[in-house]
């Protein structure tokens, strides 16, 4: 699931995109990251905040971290989507909600 949009500001000439979806990543064992990609491309690369979410809270709590990570030297977000990785027990999949935001002043390079 996932939602996206613009929105424009005629009077002082900025625009805004945004997009919000949710995701699984799992624990690799290798330790390579994961792929997300926007359902829309972006004019330029956003800003990505990532939340996990706890589906169900029963079970025993294990520690985990999700991150961004740029494989290669390159970006870990880019118009495109973003890459993540997680640090955790292998085999271990993490749900999550991210959020995506640009604004920027038409024009402006």
């Amino acid at each position: 699931m996932s939602a996206q949009g613009q929105v424009r500001d005629t009077k002082h000439g900025s625009i805004g995109e945004v997009e919000a979806g949710k995701g699984v990543i799992t624990r690799y064992a290798d330790g390579r990251p994961t792929r997300f990609t926007f359902k829309t491309k972006f004019d330029r690369p956003p800003r990505v905040q990532i939340t996990p979410v706890f589906i169900d809270p029963k079970p025993a709590f294990k520690q985990f971290w999700i991150y961004h990570l740029a494989p290669s030297g390159d970006q870990a977000v880019d118009e495109s989507g973003f890459y993540l990785g997680c640090c955790g027990e292998t085999g271990m999949s993490i749900n999550f909600e991210y959020l995506a935001t640009a604004i920027y002043t038409v024009g402006d390079d």
